[in-house]
């Protein structure tokens, strides 16, 4: 049974990792291909591939300044490295 921690190691070699970078490029180009180019609409296709659920209106606001500030492969990349989406609850 693992604890639902990450470490530092681990989140900095998930975030710098060549593979999670070209993973995180297909699955915007997936999105962007899916919801089009209205930032909400990636958001809520992003949400509903990597965690199942929409995100609530708090996640929406925050996602939303991420994507315009670093773009959609950035936030994808942000989004695999959650604990809600690498460890099962």
């Amino acid at each position: 049974n693992r604890s639902r921690s990450t470490t530092p190691i681990q989140a900095l070699n998930l975030y710098n990792s060549g593979f999670m970078a070209d993973l995180s490029k297909s699955f915007a180009k997936r999105i962007t291909k899916e919801a089009g180019k209205d930032p909400r609409k990636q958001i809520a296709r992003a949400y509903a591939w990597t965690f199942g659920r929409s995100p609530n209106q708090e996640e929406t606001t925050e996602t939303l300044a991420y994507l315009e500030e670093h773009g959609l492969p950035a936030l994808c990349r942000v989004l695999f490295n959650t604990n809600e989406f690498l460890f099962l609850q």
